[in-house]
């Protein structure tokens, strides 16, 4: 969609960054600056901070940035236009009428890969509620799944055949093509397509909204894979999409069961545990846990009881954590998933089970001493010291000495001893983050590592001015003029800085009233935090218009000094800048 820049505007200035960002982000004012935790890394030390006067945002410690849509586009899982059109709709404002023809043949794409899915979903269904769909219902029944369960989850068969499925759709319109981009059809080495799915167990997937946009299908006998997965498309991406979440996002008590498969999925849910969720494959994504977030009070992590389950589990944990969410971890005995404890002992067994699931910090101990004779000095001195590296990770003192006496009553060694091998492990570590620091301080000096702008490296002084200029001109937008008679966008040393230059001066030529550029429509995510970083960080003293002038100077004599970094190591780099004396 074609959106000007005057609307843009309008709608950055009806919707408030702060108030935005507020609910998700607990922020300190500190003047025009709100700072707090931030929502897309873990953390315990604010790094996050929003900043009212240029209406942006920017993350320290992880380098996220942009404006209110890029926000909404990166919190919510959205595009730019579903982000536009959220806050558009927030704010109670219509979208232009003018559309593109690419972006409405885009949108009638992707609203007809949702309904391909919506049909094929109903076709599997149908199917397994047909005479030939009897080995799929038979896998379910005998697995203890109801028709009740069935139904909420959309369950069905895709029948042994080649083009069932591609024949149903070509009926309702659909072209090979389109089933091809959907991930419903595969294609063999001589060209011919067929159906991607055949002999399975379909598990639809849904996303938030309800529509499904994606397939799991359990292998009925002993072919491979066990469990085949639709490819990602335009409307499905694996590592956004959590199993069952449409619906165990409204579980009364907010707590959520992460399992390791569909089936378990539906067995809990069929039991009463209404609160679970899988991550389509046990390799669960920090964009899994971003999501989760949202909905859950607290996570048990429930994966299989075996070696791949249990490097699952710790992957959960650490993503979990870095998004502020309560974890425990279900560890079972005599049963290698939930599906299989349940039918073993009991739904009331597992509710046991799930109120006396362990922390982290419990699991990860009872995972080092797993196979350890603690009789054995050595052995015992062993699970000490890693006992005490699991420890140097909890953040609070309170929660650390509980654990730090629990290890002294289990080891008979005096609780001083074990605090202060505690402390020292602290020690180390905050000197390694130091050093670290360091190390990247002195790399993003070098510009060494700059991949937005790696032309950066080799004219340091005369970036800096050209992102002083930009600073400059988003708070004083009377200048611009100034700016592009004194400093045509063509003298600009670096590319990158050049065309954000060029957009400044594009948006307040076309929209002279403009109240700051838009740039989130024109850079993606990484360029949109590299612009907050510097035009928030960027030092602004005295009359600004002699400033840019003084700016425009040094651009124009760095311009004639470029360094051509292209043949150069990064030691070569800092070498000849310090010889430069820059």
């Amino acid at each position: 969609m074609a959106l000007d820049s005057r609307f843009l505007a309008e709608l950055k200035g009806r919707n408030s960054i702060v108030d935005i960002i507020a609910p998700y982000v607990q922020l300190k004012r500190n003047g025009t600056r709100h700072t707090g935790l931030c929502p897309f890394h873990g953390e315990k030390t604010p790094s996050f901070t929003v900043f009212e006067e240029t209406a942006s945002y920017y993350c320290f410690g992880c380098g996220a940035g942009g404006d209110v849509i890029t926000f909404v586009m990166k919190y919510q899982n959205l595009d730019y236009m579903e982000a536009v059109r959220y806050l558009a709709e927030r704010s109670g404002m219509a979208l232009p009428e003018e559309e593109s023809r690419n972006a409405a043949y885009q949108r009638d794409k992707r609203q007809r890969m949702y309904e391909m899915h919506k049909l094929a979903a109903r076709f599997f269904y149908s199917t397994l509620m047909s005479p030939s769909g009897k080995a799929g219902l038979d896998y379910l029944t005998n697995r203890g799944i109801t028709r009740e369960s069935i139904v909420r989850y959309g369950l069905g068969y895709a029948p042994d055949s080649f083009s069932a499925l591609k024949d149903h759709l070509k009926s309702k319109g659909y072209s090979w093509e389109e089933m091809l981009a959907a991930g419903l059809l595969a294609k063999s080495e001589k060209g011919n397509t067929y159906d991607k799915f055949r002999n399975r167990v379909m598990f639809p997937v849904f996303d938030l909204r309800g529509n499904v946009v994606a397939f799991s299908g359990r292998i009925l006998g002993d072919g491979q894979p066990k469990y085949l997965n639709s490819p990602e498309t335009e409307i499905y991406t694996k590592g956004n999409c959590v199993f069952g979440l449409h619906l165990a996002k409204n579980e009364p008590e907010g707590t959520l069961i992460l399992c390791e498969g569909n089936l378990d999925v539906v067995s809990l849910s069929q039991a009463g545990f209404t609160g679970a969720v899988a991550p389509l494959g046990t390799a669960f994504t920090k964009e899994q846990a971003r999501i989760l977030a949202k909905y859950a009070k607290a996570v048990v992590v429930a994966f299989d009881n075996d070696s791949a389950g249990l490097k699952a589990t710790d992957k959960a944990i650490r993503f979990l954590e870095e998004q502020g969410i309560p974890v425990r971890v279900l560890q079972m005995q005599g049963a290698k998933d939930p599906d299989e404890f349940i039918k073993t002992y009991g739904k009331e067994r597992f509710a046991m089970l799930l109120k006396s699931s362990k922390t982290p910090v419990e699991f990860q101990l009872e995972k080092l001493k797993a196979g350890m004779d603690l009789n054995d000095t050595a052995m015992k001195l062993e699970y000490l010291r890693q006992a005490v590296e699991v420890l140097t990770g909890i953040q609070s003192a309170v929660e650390r000495d509980v654990y730090v006496l629990k290890l002294s009553r289990e080891l008979g060694i005096s609780s001083d001893a074990v605090r202060a091998e505690v402390e020292k492990g602290i020690k180390r570590k905050k000197a390694a983050v130091q050093r670290k620091e360091i190390r990247s301080s002195e790399q993003e000096i070098a510009g060494t590592y700059d991949r937005v702008n790696p032309e950066r490296a080799g004219a340091l002084r005369a970036a800096r001015a050209e992102e002083l200029i930009i600073a400059i001109l988003v708070r004083h937008a009377d200048l611009w003029q100034l700016a592009e008679e004194k400093l045509p966008p063509e003298q600009f040393v670096t590319s990158f800085n050049r065309r954000v230059y060029e957009f400044i001066l594009s948006e307040y030529r076309n929209e002279p009233d403009a109240a700051t550029p838009v740039f989130a429509k024109a850079f993606d995510d990484k360029e949109m935090a590299r612009i907050s970083f510097f035009i928030n960080t960027s030092v602004l003293h005295g009359e600004p218009e002699a400033q840019l002038l003084e700016c425009v100077e040094i651009i124009k004599s760095e311009g004639a000094k470029r360094v051509d970094t292209g043949a150069l190591t990064p030691e070569q780099l800092m070498q000849r800048l310090q010889n430069k004396g820059d």
